[in-house]
């Protein structure tokens, strides 16, 4: 077989690797945030086709020093890597000429997203690995959701994050078996406190940053989310399926809650196979505490939207109106929404929206979220 030597950045390049009639074939480990165990994954499976006697290598592992990573290479081949020196600095990257001349049935490669050192043929380490399937050699590789460069505008919302290093989105759709990595968000948290995901001095930054819990429940629900599509691709056309007949409305407030509402409305929708919408309410008063409250209903409608739900606002002096007037509309079978904040001593008197909302939401199930600070 004839190698091509040139860079293979383009869809076309892709999509011809992946043609019927090549017997390698990609698979990739995927994951939600650093820590939930791709790379560990990846390494297990590798040493059970070698006890199948298949011709494994690594071409590229990131142990990062972790014992429990290091200790689960085994007794696999590593391919050595290129040595480079760019401005009396020594870097190692994946050396793809060495992996074809030594035609393994199937490479290992880490970190599908990462950007090669300038100089190298390829940008990417994603278009090595095209050049390692056009040679007629399977890969697993591992990526998480945040580096799909489709998804950058709203991971920045929902993480407060950027990520320097992406790949196009074609890359996973394109692989023949994606296959998540899962792990709770508490069970990373842990993993993380005790150094096995960040250097020490960077743990509880992170704690409070992008592990947060909520985020993380948000970075796996996408997940999920790129999982099942990607499983349903060669399934019934979903065209032909029967459109859903319950319909999850998820009313957002301008609070810290907004994220754990929807998260309890996305499930719900999930069990139901319904179709979700998603409703902020803006009361017409406005005021500080409805300001300080935008940056984080912001996020949950954004990632309402990255979840396929449809998201709508509405401006009412009557929130409690506003909403079950709209859950009319729009023909919702079921309403989330959260608890009232404490009433100040002055409100006592008014109807809170929740009381309201039960009493005028005819023929509609109504699920009521807790406040965390009770």
């Amino acid at each position: 077989m004839q190698r091509r030597t040139g860079a293979l950045d383009s869809e076309t390049d892709a999509r011809q690797a992946g043609q019927p009639g090549r017997s390698a074939w990609h698979r990739i480990y995927f994951g939600y945030a650093p820590g939930v165990g791709k790379t560990f994954e990846m390494l297990r499976h590798a040493h059970q086709y070698l006890a199948r006697g298949a011709d494994v290598v690594i071409g590229w592992v990131e142990t990062y020093d972790r014992r429990h990573t290091v200790e689960a290479l085994g007794e696999l081949e590593i391919v050595p890597p290129r040595v480079l020196t760019r401005s009396s600095v020594v870097i190692r990257e994946m050396d793809v000429d060495a992996i074809i001349a030594r035609r393994p049935r199937l490479a290992l490669v880490d970190e599908l997203a990462h950007a090669n050192v300038a100089g190298s043929r390829n940008q990417r380490r994603y278009q090595d690995v095209l050049e390692l399937l056009a040679a007629d050699i399977s890969v697993m590789s591992t990526v998480n959701i945040q580096q799909l460069a489709s998804l950058q505008d709203t991971l920045h919302v929902v993480t407060g994050t950027t990520v320097s290093e992406t790949l196009p989105e074609w890359v996973v759709d394109n692989a023949d078996e994606l296959e998540m990595v899962d792990a709770s968000p508490e069970a990373v948290r842990k993993r993380l406190r005790r150094g096995n995901v960040l250097p020490p001095q960077q743990v509880q930054r992170a704690l409070e940053g992008y592990f947060q819990t909520d985020t993380l429940l948000a970075l796996r629900e996408l997940t999920l989310q790129r999982v099942a599509a990607h499983a349903a691709r060669d399934g019934a056309d979903p065209a032909t399926q029967p459109s859903a007949p319950e319909k999850v409305l998820v009313c957002l407030p301008a609070t810290n809650q907004a994220q754990a509402i929807l998260m309890r409305g996305v499930h719900l929708a999930n069990r139901l196979h319904a179709r979700l919408l998603a409703l902020h309410v803006m009361p017409t008063s406005g005021g500080i505490d409805a300001e300080r409250g935008y940056q984080s209903v912001a996020r949950a409608l954004q990632l309402a939207r990255a979840l396929g739900g449809d998201v709508h606002t509405r401006r009412s002096r009557d929130v409690a109106q506003a909403l079950v007037a709209f859950a009319s509309e729009a023909g919702a079978t079921q309403l989330v929404l959260g608890e009232d904040a404490p009433r100040r001593w002055w409100e006592v008197s008014q109807r809170s929206t929740l009381s309201t909302v039960l009493q005028r939401a005819h023929d509609i199930d109504v699920h009521v979220v807790r406040r965390a600070d009770r």
